[in-house]
């Protein structure tokens, strides 16, 4: 499988993620429900493109990555947070950084590829319903998933600069 590392999935997140506070908003997720960012920001984008995705389809794409976001992107985040605090070596620090970095592009690559599956879906919302609908869609699933009660769990942010993108 051959595939595209710099492709308008990746920009656009590059994009969005760099708003004002998306990114904090996305790692709040990540840390409560466990969000996998990149599927956070997945659903997003394919939102602007007037899909709304339900359930299975969010399953699918999460299964498309799940043993790299798990195998990789995972445990480079556990070494980058720790050699964070122990490593006195900033270039080894900023080293990991760059890496796990890396690894999220391709995780990212990985769900590019895997948006071709859904080409054969129809564009059957407004962009701005379907930016919402998906990433809400992904957030209630993981909230299900944690047994979580907390209903004020969003990602109020990222629809709104996903959104500005459509403008």
């Amino acid at each position: 499988m051959k595939l595209k590392y710099d492709n308008d999935f990746w920009r656009f997140s590059l994009t969005v993620y760099s708003q004002n506070e998306v990114a904090k908003e996305c790692l709040a997720l990540q840390d409560t429900l466990c969000i996998d960012v990149n599927i956070l920001l997945f659903c997003a984008w394919v939102g602007t493109r007037a899909v709304a995705l339900n359930r299975e389809d969010i399953e699918r794409a999460s299964g498309a990555v799940t043993t790299w976001y798990e195998k990789v992107v995972c445990p480079l985040r556990a070494v980058r947070k720790i050699t964070k605090t122990l490593s006195p070596d900033k270039k080894f620090a900023a080293a990991i950084e760059a890496l796990e970095i890396k690894s999220e592009q391709i995780e990212q690559a990985i769900l590019f590829d895997f948006s071709r599956q859904l080409q054969s879906l129809p564009a059957n919302r407004k962009p701005y319903d379907a930016v919402a609908e998906n990433v809400n869609e992904y957030i209630e699933m993981k909230a299900q998933a944690s047994l979580s009660l907390n209903s004020k769990l969003s990602a109020r942010r990222l629809i709104d600069a996903a959104k500005c993108l459509l403008s």
